[in-house]
């Protein structure tokens, strides 16, 4: 999954934010990119709470959103389904 097919599956608002309904609502638009990523065995770490991974430049190229300072992103799935960024 890349931007174009986050923005192709979801409603994201000026703030980047998802706002269709569903398990990615209120989370930033690099959020299923990234469980995506997961779902294809590419999470860096894994603790079988939150999942761990490392912003890689292409990802940075992507989704400006996750700035350059950032290192990782860590996601974890509420009881509900829902994906959340920690």
């Amino acid at each position: 999954m890349d931007r174009a097919e986050v923005y192709k599956a979801y409603k994201v608002d000026e703030r980047g934010t998802i706002r269709s309904p569903g398990k990615f609502e209120g989370e930033m638009l690099y959020v299923p990119y990234f469980w995506d990523a997961y779902l294809n065995g590419c999470a860096d770490r894994d603790d079988g709470n939150v999942l761990g991974f490392d912003i890689l430049p292409e990802d940075r190229e992507q989704f400006p959103e996750l700035g350059r300072r950032r290192r990782t992103v860590k996601l974890y799935q509420r009881g509900d389904g829902f994906v959340c960024e920690c």
